[in-house]
Parts: C-alpha cells; sequence; structure tokens
C-alpha cells in the first residue's frame, strides 16, 4: 500500500482530505509549525493558520482517525525563505504574496524531500481546492470544481516535476460537502471557522517589517501626472497599487489612488483612477508548465492577483524566464510582486511569473 503524508492545518478541509485518503492509503498526518507561536495567538481573536490551537486540533483529528500524527518544526526555514523575503519584498516596493512561496518552498519542495527520505512516503497530499490532471504524459496544476474556493493560483509555482507525487482529494468537490463529510463522521472540526490570513501575522504585515529594524523617513507623496507635492507619507511599505484609503490628502480636490511606488526616492504616486488600468505587463522568474511553442499558438486566460477575474490575453514576448504578456481589455491595478498566473480553457495552469513591471 502506498504512503501519503497528509498536511494538516487543523482545519476542516485538511481533516476531511486526510480521511478520504485513509481509505485507500496508508496515510501520516503531518503539521508544520512555521513560526514561533505563543500565548498571543492562542488568546488572539483572529482565527490564524499555524497556532497552538491548530496543532493541537490537527492532532486531535489524527487520533479519532487511528493515524500517526508528526508536527515537524520548519520555523528556521520559514523565517529565511518567506518572512524575510516577505519583509525585502515590501521594502523594495512590491507587494508580494508569500502563500504562494510557501507552497512552492516549503510544503511541496524541502517537507517532501524530507519526508521521502525520513518517513518514506511516495505521495504528499493537503486540503487545498485544486486538481492534478495529466494529459499527454504531462502532469498540470488546474482549478477546482468549486471555483469560490479555488486554490490553484496559490500553487501555480509548486515544481512540475513534483505534480505526479501530490493529491489533492478536495479538488472534486465543493465546500459544502466538504462540511457535509465533517458532520457525517463526526470529526471535531467540522464546524470550525476558516483562516484567511497570513499564517504569520497576528496585527498587520506592518508589524512584521518594523522587525527588519529598517529606517523609513517620511517622505513625499506627488501626483503622477504633473510631479506636484500633495503631502507627505510615512513609510511607502504602508501602500499598495490601487490604495485609495490612508492617504490623508487635505484640500488635494480630487479622489487621488495610489499608482506607483518608488522606493529607491522613497516617493509613493499618486493619481486619478484611469490611471491604474493597464494592457500589458511584464513577469520574471516564470515557471512553465507547457511548451514555450505550444503557449504562443493557444487562447490564454491570465490572473494578476488571486481574487481577480480570468482576462484573455497572449503572450507578446518571451525571453528565457522572463515574460510580456498584453491583455484584450485593460485590467485594474496590476502590481509589482503578485504573481501572474496564465491558465488554458480548461482551468489549467500553463505559466506563473512574478510581476515586475506594468
Amino acid at each position: 500500500m502506498k504512503k501519503v503524508a497528509v498536511l494538516m492545518s487543523g482545519g476542516v478541509d485538511s481533516s476531511v482530505a486526510a480521511y478520504i485518503l485513509s481509505k485507500n492509503f496508508d496515510i501520516v498526518g503531518i503539521t508544520l509549525k512555521l513560526w514561533n507561536c505563543g500565548q498571543k495567538d492562542i488568546d488572539s481573536s483572529k482565527q490564524l493558520c499555524c497556532s497552538s490551537k491548530d496543532i493541537y486540533d490537527a492532532k486531535a483529528v489524527c487520533v479519532d482517525l487511528g493515524i500517526k500524527h508528526y508536527v515537524i518544526d520548519f520555523s528556521d526555514q520559514f523565517k529565511k525563505y518567506i518572512i524575510d523575503k516577505f519583509c525585502d519584498k515590501y521594502l523594495n516596493g512590491f507587494t508580494p504574496n508569500p502563500c504562494v512561496w510557501c507552497n512552492e518552498i516549503i510544503k511541496f519542495g524541502v517537507l517532501f524531500e524530507k519526508l521521502k527520505i525520513e518517513l518514506g512516503v511516495d505521495y504528499i497530499a493537503s486540503g487545498h481546492y485544486a486538481r492534478i490532471v495529466r494529459s499527454n504524459d504531462m502532469f498540470y496544476i488546474a482549478k477546482a470544481k468549486d471555483e469560490s474556493k479555488d486554490q490553484s493560483y496559490f500553487l501555480s509555482r509548486v515544481n512540475p516535476k513534483i505534480l505526479p507525487y501530490i493529491i489533492f482529494p478536495l479538488g472534486d468537490l465543493l465546500k459544502s460537502e466538504v462540511r457535509k463529510i465533517a458532520k457525517e463522521i463526526n470529526l471535531k472540526v467540522a464546524e470550525k471557522k476558516e483562516s484567511f490570513d497570513l499564517c504569520f501575522v497576528l496585527d498587520n504585515y506592518r508589524s512584521i517589517i518594523r522587525t527588519k529594524n529598517c529606517t523609513l523617513q517620511r517622505g513625499k507623496i506627488l501626483d503622477y501626472k504633473t510631479k506636484k507635492f500633495l503631502g507627505y507619507h510615512n513609510g511607502y511599505f504602508n501602500y499598495t497599487i490601487g490604495q485609495r484609503k490612508g492617504l490623508m490628502l487635505k484640500g488635494a480636490g480630487m479622489r487621488y489612488y495610489v499608482v506607483d511606488i518608488d522606493s529607491k526616492n522613497n516617493i509613493v504616486y499618486v493619481g486619478s483612477e484611469d490611471i491604474l488600468y493597464k494592457n500589458s505587463l511584464v513577469a520574471e522568474n516564470c515557471v512553465f508548465y507547457e511548451n514555450i511553442e505550444e503557449l504562443k499558438n493557444k487562447n490564454l486566460y491570465g490572473k494578476i492577483r488571486y481574487k481577480s477575474n480570468l482576462a484573455k490575453c497572449f503572450l507578446e514576448k518571451i525571453e528565457d524566464d522572463r515574460v510580456v504578456v498584453v491583455f484584450e481589455e485593460p485590467q485594474r491595478a496590476i502590481t509589482k510582486g503578485q504573481y501572474l498566473v496564465i491558465y488554458d480553457i480548461y482551468g489549467r495552469v500553463l505559466l506563473n511569473g512574478e510581476i515586475v513591471n506594468f
């Protein structure tokens, strides 16, 4: 019988995933300690993942399912590859997406390699809402049946070579069906609320960035078109493209939005909403799941952030791991540091790249 390591977050999704797989595989539950949580996270009113309570809940579910449970401390790796990188990106004027890195580097990267060696697992599984599909001997990450919960965006940088060894049991289920299964088998976490925040942020992301001991001075807010001085900001990392609230521009005379961030010169540029709409972007450090020549001949659909809608586009230029993408319709608030994810008409991920310009 094949052995599967199931990533157990302590929530209903991963718990049901473990239950489903327990019918046909020899499974073990794996919970990661990714940051140094303490009493504060227990007392927090926010529903975060990776907290002490989540570790307890995951262990309790494994006991009920009759499977072994391991807690693995990856906090050093998480700080190095995720938290530090998160801070550095913000300090360079980007708005990053650390969940994408965590799936690529930690969960389906170094962790899987460790589990293969130390526990002899054949596959790794999780409660993500996504699917692994095979076509012409190639494997793809694809959108889940429940598009309202689809997490293929966050998984779109996982090494293509790892895909044959990943299982997503919830890919063909609706969230309502997952809740129903949890109630039917009397899982303790059947009614547990979901976590939507970054797992290492208790208050807000700014408090994490300040731990870098950076000396960010007050800077100027300028009109993007006229370069007119409008006011001051208290740290450009407090802003992201498309933001309107919190600018505090008294007497500005119009509704301003953040349209660009110049980290080198400590300037936040603002302008009217129409400036936010762009037809093209540049993405780098791309991961390709399809032959480049094949990509040029397909109908492509891009997402510029997790919550954006798919938009028809084409690849104008491909140079090594860098692409220029043009959209049929202008996209609002394209943001450096977010990820461009390209899908085909069947919902399969074909490409992922970090947005570096627009």
